[in-house]
């Protein structure tokens, strides 16, 4: 019986009714039937047995059915019988994320928790060998009671016999299932599909052969989440980023990003669209006390990035993400409670000052000598001795001590101001001559003690490593860098020269990654306030000094460092804090950092260049992390 012929009311295997059509596609059958045995809706693919499909759907059915992940939708049963293969599913019921989508985008938390859910099945097929082959927004049902479920695992991937070009190029299975995963968490951010396998939903917009960032197609995207798809979606591009590329690392991502997952899981289908309410506050202390009741404040994190666990946020529903009339009415309350505690008389305005006096008018062009101040001429020199009966040579106004001197009405000259003016200025050459002699004595007991064979030593060496500020002994034991990225966030595109990173790290001080040469100004031709390398140490790390191998001088340095717990590279500069900065007069530069701090992720920030052939360029040729 060919499946054309097929209609409401047929049973297979004398079980199944056939109830509804779904679909068809390319004489594949999908329908809602009822199991007449256990009194249940199922759903069943149909194709003919004379189809090149069937025998790879009988096979991907088997294979289905050996993965019990609770998220997927169970294969029950599959046959070859009367010229039909078919298949059957269990029946879930609910919305599809495409459905969901047509209402609206779902709120960040809201699409991080769903995507997570559908990485952790994911990954768990991944490591049985099974790929689903067809992830898309309309493969995610999300059912009434607000569970995740994933149709059509391995099976639908067998029934559409036709494919479309990757927009990605030619890759396996298990990276298109990372790359679809990638797809979930923005369309359900964005409204758009930027995956492998087909869907309804608008294609998100690309530059190139890769889609756009998130934040850059909707407004309020978290940089977390925006970070997560553009290291899966966009690897090449985000090269100072460690790529995503299993659903493993997926989930783990997203996990870092929601927290605890019960907290976040949506109660029903509708509120999905709802943003995850905060836990009540836990009152602590007598109840009676509105003091000890009160919930806390919230607490001020010093890194502006991305955090490992940001705190939900209550109604209204994002975006905005904050009610600006709750903020108005809060400010109001404050306001009257402030009235309320301040006595009347409190309020009772200050008298103005007093008016300023009004200076004398004075021409605006002298219409006779220049006048010189009372007291400025000074008795006659004693050194210089006259003839007898010759008149002593008229003296000249002492303007150079005008500045020091109160010009009262007297015949007497006032030198008390100008003595502690005086005064001040040698204590002023003194100090300075005193700090001038310090560093000259330390420099050149430094190149006196250098021993010899070392940079600089010689007049054909390179030259010697100097820092502005001392150099001290860098101990500590070296931590291991697992990887490291061009950081380059005010660039367009945000790259400099990628492929030279891992010279920095190689442990070969003769290689190196260089800048781009900017010409006109040592600061980056002024086009940008910055250029760097970010290092992975792998996890969090005590970190205590860094040490640095620069090639040419002066070269202006800033250590930036991301917060502890903080899995992600940072983006941008303020998902960092600033650790240290300096200009580095040589080719070596040690860095060390009190008190010691704890992270994953360091930048180095470079702010000025030293001068090369053409311009400007600076180059790292090698990073050392000590904790």
């Amino acid at each position: 019986m060919p499946p054309t012929s097929m209609t409401p009311g047929t049973m297979l295997a004398g079980r199944y009714r056939l109830d509804d059509l779904l679909s068809e596609q390319d004489g594949a059958r999908f329908w809602r039937a009822t199991d007449t045995v256990l009194a249940r809706s199922v759903a069943v693919h149909v194709v003919a047995s004379s189809d090149p499909r069937a025998a790879p759907v009988l096979e991907a059915a088997r294979r289905s059915a050996g993965v019990t992940e609770p998220h997927f939708l169970r294969v029950l049963d599959c046959a070859d019988v009367d010229g039909l293969t078919w298949v059957i599913n269990e029946w879930g019921e609910g919305v599809s994320l495409d459905v969901m989508l047509a209402r609206g985008t779902l709120p960040p938390m809201r699409a991080a928790w769903l995507t997570r859910e559908v990485a952790e099945a994911i990954a768990a097929a991944h490591a049985r060998g099974e790929y689903h082959g067809r992830l898309n927004p309309e493969a995610v049902l999300v059912t009434e009671a607000g569970a995740v479920k994933i149709i059509g695992f391995v099976v639908n991937a067998a029934f559409e016999r036709t494919t479309t070009p990757s927009p990605y190029g030619p890759i396996g299975p298990r990276e298109a299932d990372v790359v679809d995963l990638a797809g979930i968490l923005y369309a359900a951010l964005t409204g758009r599909w930027p995956g492998v396998a087909p869907s309804g939903l608008p294609p998100a917009p690309r530059v190139g052969s890769r889609p756009m960032r998130p934040r850059q197609v909707r407004a309020g995207v978290p940089r977390t989440l925006d970070a997560i798809c553009d290291r899966v979606l966009n690897k090449e591009a985000s090269e100072h980023s460690m790529p995503i590329e299993t659903a493993f690392e997926v989930a783990a991502a997203l996990s870092d990003y929601v927290g605890d997952p019960a907290a976040v899981a949506p109660l029903d289908l509708p509120s999905m669209h709802d943003e995850p309410s905060p836990p009540d506050p836990v009152s602590l202390g007598d109840p009676a006390d509105p003091v000890a009741t009160a919930p806390a404040a919230p607490f001020a994190a010093p890194f502006s990035g991305p955090t490992a666990g940001p705190v939900p946020v209550a109604d209204p529903p994002s975006p905005p993400l904050v009610d600006p009339e709750a903020t108005m009415a809060s400010a109001a309350m404050l306001d009257e409670l402030a009235i309320e505690f301040l006595e009347p008389e409190e309020w009772t305005p200050a008298p103005p000052p007093p008016p300023f006096e009004q200076p004398q008018d004075r021409p605006l062009f002298a219409d006779q000598e220049r006048r010189v101040p009372p007291g400025s001429v000074p008795p006659p020199p004693v050194s210089a001795p006259t003839q007898p009966g010759t008149p002593p040579p008229p003296a000249e106004p002492r303007p150079d001590r005008w500045m020091f001197e109160d010009h009262e009405d007297s015949a007497e000259p006032n030198y008390r101001t100008g003595r502690r003016w005086l005064r001040l200025a040698l204590i002023i050459v003194l100090v300075l001559a005193i700090a001038a002699g310090s560093y000259l004595a330390y420099t050149w007991g430094r190149d006196k003690n250098q021993p010899a064979g070392s940079a600089g030593a010689s007049a054909t060496g390179p030259p010697t490593a100097t820092v502005t500020t001392p150099a001290p002994v860098l101990t500590g034991t070296p931590i291991p860098i697992v990887g490291a990225g061009d950081f380059d966030p005010e660039g367009d595109p945000p790259r400099e020269n990628p492929n030279q990173v891992g010279r920095a790290i190689d442990g070969n001080p003769a290689t190196a990654w260089h800048t781009m040469v900017y010409v006109g100004d040592p600061r980056l031709g002024g086009l940008k306030s910055g250029v760097g390398l970010v290092v992975d140490l792998g996890s969090d790390h005590a970190v205590s000094s860094v040490e640095l191998k620069l090639i040419g001088s002066p070269t202006g340095l800033e250590l930036y460092a991301t917060a502890p717990g903080v899995n992600d590279p940072p983006v941008e500069l303020a998902d960092t804090q600033r650790v240290a900065g300096f200009t580095a007069t040589g080719t070596s530069a040690a860095i060390p950092i009190t008190p010691t701090i704890h992270t994953r992720y360091l930048l180095i920030w470079l702010t000025k260049l030293p001068a090369v052939p053409g311009g400007f360029q600076g180059a790292i040729a090698e990073i050392t992390v000590r904790g």
